[in-house]
């Protein structure tokens, strides 16, 4: 999301939404990994208990993935655009490929 808020193709208030939404992500995965160290680091006894934490806490991140589920079933549109986006960048890449071993 920072890298399409550097895009002169979106608008202004487009640009401004998707370099604070990946300023956020960013911010809660560097957060999400200090914790989960700090966490095991301070628990963990054995190499068995950091596995056992570990997958723990990569079960309490997969709630993201639950989270973007439901916000996509309330409202497509939200999510609409960034699926969108990143297929059609997909075909261009996939495009521009096939016409280099092409030529």
């Amino acid at each position: 999301l920072v890298y399409f808020s550097s895009k002169a193709r979106h608008s202004l208030g487009s640009r401004i939404r998707y370099f604070i939404g990946g300023m956020g992500l960013c911010s809660i995965t560097l957060f999400a990994f200090y914790v989960s160290t700090v966490y095991n680091k301070a628990i963990a006894t054995s190499n068995t208990a950091i596995i056992a934490n570990s997958v723990i806490v990569l079960f309490i991140m997969e709630i993201d993935e639950y989270i973007f589920s439901a916000v996509d079933a309330i409202n497509e549109k939200w999510t609409k655009h960034a699926a969108d986006t990143k297929l059609s960048d997909m075909e261009k890449e996939i495009a521009r490929q096939r016409a280099q071993i092409e030529s």
